[in-house]
């Protein structure tokens, strides 16, 4: 499937989906190129191919590489892609490569021709001059090794020394040769640009987490599918059990171990009315990937033809957990995606499985942290993201973006194999079908390994507690310039730090003594978190007598536990002005309207206006604009405009406190 594939340099730079919104797609885009390109020319099947192929592969360097804007083109673009990147990353000999440059041309009359061409991009005379005056440089850049990227060079360096790098095989077997050699002849055979200084990688950094109770975590860890399978395969080869020649599970054993460990092969597959036998454990990707991985972990060792059962395995249902850690990184050892493959197999693609294994860890960083997980999709893009940014496919990008996917479901179905993840909403499949769909979410147990595995690959992994000892208001103020997440982190550490009835009684305190509204609202969903009905008491005391009454009074209404009519005192309106800036703040103008309404007809909505000019709070300045611009009554908007003149007249364009 893969066109030799090529390990360019990592692009770290800014891939925006700028330009027009309306623009059709990358596949729609082409599709048309396509018709049009039929339409302005009579070109044989072959030379029509070639040329959206071309196109195809342009529109994916500006989407991924680029800016990508797939309608906007400068002059500079086309230089970027001709003299920068083709060169470097494209394998083709030059001779092959004049089509390149006809596309390109071809790509931009299409896109006037059509009025695609985005606001912003050169003159369509500019764009086909660009790419007439640098066709014979591209030509000669394509043949000059001085501008080759890594992948390239070493395609290059490989193709000289009589290897094809269409082969699998042969490919894979000169690099491991190439990787042996010393460093002077390495440099030798690659150019300077392919050795050059990488530039520093910034150090990822993660939002802080809270780590799970040490008794979850252990429990976790002591519930991971594959240790329940390790200790089965301990008992199942015991003293021992003969091995095939080349070192597999004997066939007669594979069925008995399909049944045992629940590992989801299908042995003798149907298809139609054909059975095709299984004539190997080798064909069998779940046993595989145990048996492997029983003996990478230590459960199981080959002696003299032999599987047999080790001292930790025999006595690993005596302490699972404790060989949790192990485990996981024997997965990590085999590779949770290779380990599962049989290279005989049709579709195989190692150099991609290999990138796939070394990037699994990073994976984890999406779902890392996140209650309730993320989609698998999401997570199959980051895959593919850095896939596409090192190889290069002749196949369509629709078609290797499926197949990266299906390894990744291959590599969370490992993940949580392992203890590591779950995998929550996935679609059923029957046995020996992927599950795809639903999300991946870590276990208690995964949240602490993969901390561990990021940091050792260069994360920054902070664990959130900085306030845990704090008063709840040091907490409020001493997180109010932090993100949201961050924010979120620390109150679940503070919260878990004492007990329900504790946590809510202080930060209830804190909602009455903070003075910033924002922060009172803050704490008032702080209260929440805490839990409804042990906060109710607390909350109601605010909504009687406090400075944040008309908070909380939106608190109780909102959960259910007071009518919307409270929401209204017609003593109080300070506390009513609250009550009309939180539903703008969390609702919208509609809801400050529906909330006057409270009060009654326009009439006694009039009296109220008249009397909330004099309130000092910020809160009515918000009020009144929101008022006299939404409410649908010209009489009740128009007295808000005229109570907010005369409040600015008595208070000026600031606010008292």
């Amino acid at each position: 499937m893969a066109d030799s594939p090529l390990m360019p340099e990592r692009d770290s730079g800014d891939r925006r989906d700028s330009g027009d919104p309306r623009a059709p797609g990358r596949a729609a885009l082409v599709e048309r190129f396509t018709y049009w390109l039929g339409r302005a020319a009579d070109f044989d099947p072959e030379g029509l191919s070639e040329l959206v192929s071309t196109a195809e592969l342009a529109l994916d360097w500006k989407q991924r590489v680029a800016d990508g804007a797939l309608t906007t083109w400068r002059t500079v673009d086309i230089e970027s892609f001709l003299m920068g990147w083709c060169p470097a990353k494209l394998s083709a000999d030059p001779a092959d490569c004049v089509a390149v440059p006809v596309a390109m041309g071809a790509l931009m009359c299409f896109l006037e021709d059509e009025g695609l061409l985005a606001p912003g991009s050169s003159p369509l005379e500019d764009l086909v001059a660009a790419v007439t005056g640098l066709t014979d440089d591209f030509l000669a850049a394509m043949g000059d090794r001085s501008r080759f990227g890594m992948a390239k060079s070493l395609f290059a360096a490989a193709a000289d020394e009589g290897v094809d790098p269409t082969d699998p095989a042969q490919l894979e077997g000169w690099l491991a040769s190439f990787n042996d050699r010393p460093e002077e002849e390495r440099r030798r055979l690659l150019p300077d640009t392919a050795l050059g200084t990488v530039p520093p990688v910034p150090t990822p950094t993660l939002l802080p987490i809270v780590l799970p109770p040490d008794d979850v975590v252990a429990a976790s860890r002591a519930s991971a599918p594959v240790l329940a399978a390790f200790a089965q395969m301990a008992t199942f080869f015991g003293p021992g059990r003969r091995l095939t020649q080349k070192g597999n599970v004997s066939l007669a054993d594979a069925r008995v171990l399909v049944e045992l460990l629940g590992t989801g092969d299908v042995m003798d597959t149907t298809i139609g009315d054909r059975t095709f036998k299984t004539t190997s454990s080798d064909e069998l990707p779940g046993l595989r990937l145990l048996f492997a991985w029983a003996k990478k972990a230590g459960i199981l060792r080959v002696v003299h033809g032999k599987a047999v059962a080790t001292k930790r395995g025999l006595h690993l249902a005596e302490d699972p957990a404790g060989c949790f850690d192990r485990s996981v990184d024997a997965l990590l050892a085999i590779g949770p995606l290779t380990s599962q493959r049989q290279p005989s197999r049709w579709l195989h693609w190692p150099e991609v499985d290999r990138l796939l294994d070394d990037v699994s860890v990073h994976l984890l960083a999406g779902p890392y942290g996140v209650e309730g997980g993320i989609p698998l999709e999401r997570v199959a893009e980051a895959a593919s993201a850095t896939v596409f940014d090192t190889f290069e496919f002749r196949a369509g990008t629709e078609l290797v973006r499926d197949c990266i996917g299906a390894d990744v479901v291959d590599i969370m179905d490992a993940f949580e194999q392992a203890g590591i993840v779950r995998r929550v909403g996935a679609d059923p499949a029957p046995p020996g079908r992927r599950r795809f769909g639903g999300s991946v979410e870590l276990t208690p147990a995964g949240t602490v390994v993969a901390r561990r595995l990021l940091a050792e690959r260069g994360y920054e992994v902070p664990v959130a507690g900085r306030f845990v000892g704090a008063s709840a208001v040091d907490l409020l103020q001493g997180t109010d310039d932090d993100d949201f997440a961050v924010v979120d982190a620390e109150l679940r550490a503070w919260r878990a730090a004492r007990r329900p009835e504790e946590a809510a009684a202080q930060m209830a305190d804190a909602a009455r003594s903070v003075d910033d509204p924002a922060l009172a609202n803050l704490a008032l969903a702080a209260l929440a978190e805490i839990g409804i009905e042990v906060s109710e008491p607390y909350v109601r005391a605010l909504a009687a007598d406090s400075p944040v009454r008309g908070f909380a009074r939106c608190w109780l209404v909102d959960h259910g536990l007071a009518a919307d009519d409270t929401l209204f005192d017609r003593s109080d309106i300070d506390a009513f002005v609250d009550v009309l800036a939180h539903r703008g703040v969390t609702m919208g103008p509609e809801a400050v309207v529906a909330a006057l309404e409270v009060v009654g007809d326009h009439r006694s909505q009039l009296a109220v206006i008249d009397q909330m000019w004099r309130v000092p709070s910020p809160a009515a300045e918000m009020a009144l604009v929101v008022l006299g611009e939404a409410h649908p009554s010209k009489v009740v908007a128009k007295a808000a405009r005229k109570a907010r003149f005369k409040r600015r007249s008595a208070f000026g364009n600031g606010s008292r406190t």
